[in-house]
């Protein structure tokens, strides 16, 4: 948590050094939208082999404000498309250990800040890298049905009715992004861009690939 503060502290000092700037020398905004690619990794409780990856179609809108022509803080809001995976809990019955099928179906909402360094001025096409913070809340649904499993007792197998359950649960969490692009421009105002993010935790736990179009004002 304290390296989240300290990185929400960076982002917004920048702002705060360029408002005793006089606005006509301010940088312009830009706007974009964007569909990529979500990559995140899920940790289920209780379940066997809960830590995987899960993909999806994602979807995006962006605000930023240039301080100067090479720095600018940006606001995105991203929203996956729910993901379906089939996986096994962990169940014990009568003394023993069993596995049930069970579905579970994820969807991501990401609002995030990150302070961006523009290389290049006056350029057709600008590099950039990025840092910055996204708070994430996650929905979630594990679902499993009616199923007739084995557990295996003093060298015999024993057959255990799982009876069907449906469990949601919302978490709400944050997490440090690092990302890199391309910034293209068509026109004066009108650009293409084409972005890597990635989400850490600990360690790389979510990585999201996005093209999108935007226009400066």
């Amino acid at each position: 948590m304290r390296a989240l503060i300290a990185i929400a502290a960076w982002v917004v000092m920048p702002g705060l050094a360029a408002a005793q700037t006089p606005p006509a020398a301010l940088a312009a905004n830009d706007v974009g939208i964007a569909l990529g690619w979500s990559g995140a990794e899920h940790n289920i409780h209780d379940i066997h082999d809960s830590r995987r990856w899960h993909g999806s179609l994602l979807a995006g809108v962006s605000a930023g404000h240039y301080w100067t022509d090479h720095l600018k803080t940006e606001l995105d809001v991203s929203w996956s498309r729910p993901r379906d995976r089939e996986i096994y809990e962990t169940l014990e019955r009568q003394g023993g250990f069993t596995y049930a099928l069970s579905d579970y179906r994820a969807h991501d909402v990401r609002l995030g800040i990150v302070q961006v360094f523009q290389f290049g001025r006056n350029a057709w096409v600008h590099p950039y890298v990025g840092v910055g913070a996204d708070v994430v809340r996650r929905q979630a649904t594990l679902t499993r049905d009616r199923q007739t499993r084995v557990i295996y007792l003093q060298n015999r197998t024993v057959p255990v009715e799982i009876p069907p359950s449906i469990e949601r649960d919302t978490t709400t969490f944050a997490e440090a992004v690092l990302k890199t692009g391309l910034k293209m421009y068509a026109t004066e105002q009108l650009f293409f861009n084409t972005e890597l993010k990635a989400g850490i935790r600990g360690e790389v736990d979510h990585v999201v690939w996005k093209f999108g179009m935007g226009f400066d004002f």
